[in-house]
């Protein structure tokens, strides 16, 4: 749960039940633990996620895309998968064209071994920017 807690903000965090916390002996500790300024932006972090329904809004917008993206039914995609806005895009073919025609459009996207084009946008990507980007990922499919 580190990289996303505290919005960039360098921070570590361990999440674990009673059961498994009772096998641990003693107490851990550690040089850096309870920065201020780490808690600090932790806080707020959580605060807004919670304030702005993140999780909701990531799975709202995630079954959008992922809808629109099969509704394309562009031949060259095998599969269509994800979670909230972490969403794989599985194609028959390599996906380096794809990703380089993304690109040429101004979509920032990375692949997943050989074949898979993979959307990580941020949970706060403004509707509008998320709307382009899977309109640019039609294009790329269809001509990439």
């Amino acid at each position: 749960v580190a990289k996303s807690l505290a919005g960039g903000v360098p921070i570590g965090a361990t999440l674990t039940t009673e059961a498994v916390e009772r096998g641990f002996k003693g107490s851990h500790n550690s040089t850096f633990g309870g920065n201020p300024l780490a808690c600090a932006a932790g806080t707020a972090a959580i605060d807004y996620t919670v304030r702005e329904r993140l999780p909701e809004r990531a799975e709202r917008l995630g079954s959008w895309a992922m809808d629109e993206i099969r509704g394309l039914e562009a031949p060259g995609v095998r599969e269509v998968r994800g979670l909230g806005l972490m969403i794989g895009i599985e194609l028959r073919e390599k996906a380096a064209p794809v990703l380089e025609a993304l690109q040429d459009d101004g979509v920032i996207a990375i692949g997943g071994g050989s074949s898979v084009v993979r959307l990580l946008p941020p949970l706060v990507i403004p509707e509008e920017q998320w709307t382009r980007a899977i309109e640019a990922l039609g294009r790329a499919l269809r001509h990439g």
